[in-house]
């Protein structure tokens, strides 16, 4: 399996060491006191790699910060981003100060929930979300009305997206509530906002979704807003199976 090279500015590298944060990291970029590779680095900017790059910042080199693995329940209401608009709020506001350097694995929109998995390691991160290698997932939908049994059947033939140009499949669609529209669907695919592309271009109406599970990792337990490590049997069974997953075509 290949490896990601995880390019990052120079001033992150130094933050998400937890050394100083990232406006202090300029100031010492800029004062010449970081070498990468045994070279002074004063351009703001710098890309670098660093898990392979030697950095170091006034002559001692830059520690590596331990690798934090986590689950996050995402509330309704959080963008999946650094950044957030104005009126937005950015998931990081639910991350512990001292977990802020993680990355999501993938995203959930501002307007669903559930299990996000977060973590510092790159070369995680890539192979549990890279294209070749998804993992099934697992979401409860609530529609405007019942799916027919056509449309359910047209979910699991595949619908065709643009511009990805590509079928669109639920490899699983269930009802899980007999009083509400609500069913529990499995992708393996993860085109962007699939669910309620696909469900639009059946013209049905998503009024709630909420991821129940990420491959092996079940949310079940934990809190709209909380966070927890993953523990080892959970990231064994991650690793496991990504090697079980058939060779892709």
């Amino acid at each position: 399996m290949e490896t990601s090279s995880p390019m990052i500015r120079l001033n992150k590298a130094i933050a998400d060491s937890g050394y100083c944060a990232r406006r202090k990291a300029d100031e010492l970029i800029a004062k010449g006191a970081v070498t990468v590779n045994g070279a002074v680095i004063t351009e703001l900017g710098t890309k670098v790699n660093p898990e392979t790059d030697h950095i170091t910042v006034n002559g001692q080199p830059l520690q590596s910060p331990p690798k934090v693995y986590l689950l996050l329940h995402k509330p309704v209401g959080y963008v999946t981003s650094r950044k957030a608009g104005k009126s937005q709020k950015s998931f990081y506001e639910l991350i512990p100060e001292k977990w802020r350097s993680v990355d999501p694995a993938g995203r959930l929109d501002q307007d669903s929930s559930g299990a996000l998995i977060v973590s510092n390691d790159g070369d995680f991160i890539y192979k549990i979300t890279h294209p070749r290698f998804h993992l099934p997932k697992v979401y409860e939908i609530t529609l405007d009305r019942p799916l027919n049994p056509a449309d359910i059947q047209q979910l699991k033939d595949g619908v065709r997206l643009m511009p990805e140009n590509k079928l669109a499949k639920m490899t699983r669609v269930e009802p899980v509530n007999s009083h509400r529209p609500t069913y529990q669907v499995e992708l393996i695919t993860g085109f962007n906002r699939q669910i309620r592309r696909t469900l639009i271009e059946l013209r049905y109406r998503v009024l709630g979704l909420h991821r129940v599970s990420f491959g092996p990792v079940r949310l079940e337990g934990l809190g709209a807003g909380d966070i927890r490590p993953l523990t080892e049997t959970e990231l064994s069974s991650l690793g496991a199976s990504l090697l079980a997953l058939p060779a892709p075509e």
